[in-house]
């Protein structure tokens, strides 16, 4: 049975609608509610039956248990939001396990938009148990391997030793792919999401809970010489 209300939660562009179909032999879904006028989106799940007397729940037209979401949903649409299931779970021990770790995952009660102090989630806790903190906090050690792993993320100078396949079959290796953009005059911007592993964008798609602008669809097409671009020495976390 196709659910219209719900898709697959991907990160790969050319599968980003794929219809959910659910196993209802499993207990539940952990999923993903984004609104793409402003990118916050909300994380939790929703189990198929309730109790023990296999009555089946709402789960098909679930928007979520979030106040704040369901008032920005009445206020702007239900066709700005995307209703995005993350995987299935047999039991409901993995079910809230799973909802609190990709909550924990995507720092939900901390993180924050892009260039703002918006929350970047509904979510005021996770786990059904802990709140919102007063403090933001994050670990040194973690820190520090999370900016030498993705070093060269927000200044394309620095994207270090990469691997370049082209659609003639040709690789080459380069020390510095910001120089090798500049010289080849390739956009370091491009360079940079294909490092990510996205391609080709197209309107509506959704990056990381953000809604893609025309123009990075149009930047894309002056790259089609190139299929992958490639970390070769980045740290695995």
């Amino acid at each position: 049975m196709i659910n219209n209300h719900w898709t697959w939660y991907t990160t790969i562009s050319s599968s980003i609608n794929e219809p959910f179909v659910p196993n209802e032999d499993k207990f539940g879904f952990v999923y993903i509610i984004t609104n793409t006028k402003t990118s916050k989106a909300y994380v939790g799940c929703k189990q198929y039956y309730l109790g023990k007397s296999k009555k089946q729940s709402s789960w098909q037209t679930y928007m979520g248990s979030s106040k704040y979401l369901k008032e920005d949903i009445e206020k702007i649409g239900k066709e700005h939001f995307t209703f995005k299931v993350i995987a299935e779970y047999k039991n409901k021990r993995s079910l809230r396990y799973y909802e609190a770790y990709y909550q924990m995952k995507w720092n939900v009660l901390t993180a924050t938009i892009e260039g703002s102090d918006e929350p970047a989630y509904y979510n005021s806790y996770v786990g059904g148990k802990w709140y919102r903190p007063i403090e933001s906090y994050q670990d040194p050690e973690y820190r520090r391997k999370i900016s030498e792993a993705m070093i060269g993320d927000k200044n394309h100078s620095a994207l270090g030793r990469c691997r370049i396949t082209f659609d003639d079959e040709r690789i080459i290796i380069v020390d510095n792919l910001a120089e090798f953009a500049n010289k080849n005059k390739y956009q370091k911007s491009a360079l940079h999401y294909l490092v990510k592993g996205y391609r080709d964008y197209n309107i509506g798609d959704i990056y990381k809970g953000k809604k893609l602008k025309e123009s990075r669809r149009i930047l894309f097409q002056k790259h089609k010489d190139i299929i992958k671009v490639e970390h070769i020495n980045k740290e695995k976390i």
